[in-house]
């Protein structure tokens, strides 16, 4: 569920509903600025900031925001020194009702992700009002006074070049945590609405054609290359090498992956941004371990515990 989209629905139809939203957070925590819940009067809808003790009291309060459409709430607490739980860091939570106010703003800034345009959301912690405005180069959430600065980014994408086993199982997985999965392959036999239920699909491995129907590929693209012969998986990187991408991988063994580097005009430079062979080394054999060996890269990548 797209938690802006879902908050604008719920406003724009004057549902009682409370909207949560991590301000800040110091030390050891669950999650951090501008994770999100929204809250009804019988308790959670959707999201969490972090569960535990936390989350217990936020949505008790935002049941009360979200029962009477009162006032806005700024909760900080410390982990460890006020409600005893393991984690020692603090959080400060800003609980606002769900009106059609809001919801315009929250629909706004929805759209534009859909449409892969970034931009700013920025709520007025004394009022509540939001506003939307362009990116200007903002990229981490904010509180700047009483106002809480939050980029809406892009969705991640996850561009898989192959429709075969490891595609298969990685699509739902990927999908699952947030990335928009496309799948791109010439073959119907692999590539069809039945085996990637949750994907776009796109039936070539020209990455030319694949960014005129996609947008240009940018930073906010995962490209995994997974096809079935290896001279199409060159061709595909040689495309790609040296675009700004956030993450480019290729599936394959040590002895497949030098044989492809040899055929390569790269330079080193453009070469070591790639991940060969692609996901952590968790001993996988299966197409499923080795999926799940990829998601855990690409998550390392999107949060930043990856160069």
């Amino acid at each position: 569920m797209d938690l802006l989209d879902e908050a604008a629905r719920l406003g724009a139809a004057g549902a009682a509903a409370a909207l949560a939203t991590v301000l800040r957070t110091s030390g050891s925590t669950p999650r951090h600025a501008a994770a999100k819940m929204i809250v009804g009067p019988e308790g959670r809808l959707a999201g969490t900031i972090g569960g535990g003790r936390l989350e217990h009291e936020v949505i008790e309060a935002a049941r009360t925001v979200a029962r009477t459409g009162g006032a806005a709430q700024r909760i900080a607490r410390s982990l460890h020194g006020e409600l005893d739980m393991c984690c020692g860091g603090m959080m400060e939570i800003f609980v606002e009702p769900l009106d059609r106010a809001r919801a315009v703003p929250l629909a706004e800034a929805a759209r534009r992700r859909a449409q892969r345009r970034p931009c700013v959301l920025v709520t007025d912690l004394g009022g509540g009002g939001k506003d939307v405005r362009d990116a200007a180069g903002e990229s981490r959430p904010r509180l700047d006074g009483d106002r809480f600065v939050e980029p809406i980014l892009p969705v991640p994408r996850l561009v898989l070049f192959g429709a075969g086993h490891v595609a298969h199982a990685l699509a739902p997985l990927a999908a699952a945590v947030g990335f928009e999965v496309v799948v791109c392959d010439p073959d119907e036999r692999w590539l069809h609405d039945e085996r990637f239920p949750t994907a776009r699909s796109v039936r070539t491995f020209d990455a030319a054609a694949v960014a005129r129907e996609l947008a240009p590929f940018g930073p906010g693209d995962h490209v995994v290359v997974v096809t079935r012969d290896r001279d199409v998986d060159r061709a595909v990187l040689q495309a790609l090498l040296g675009r700004e991408l956030a993450f480019l991988g290729l599936v394959g063994s040590r002895a497949k992956v030098a044989r492809i580097r040899a055929g390569l005009a790269a330079t080193d430079e453009a070469w070591a941004a790639v991940h060969a062979p692609v996901g952590l080394d968790i001993g996988a054999e299966t197409p499923a371990e080795i999926a799940v060996s990829i998601l855990a890269q690409l998550v390392a990548k999107r949060t930043g515990r990856l160069d």
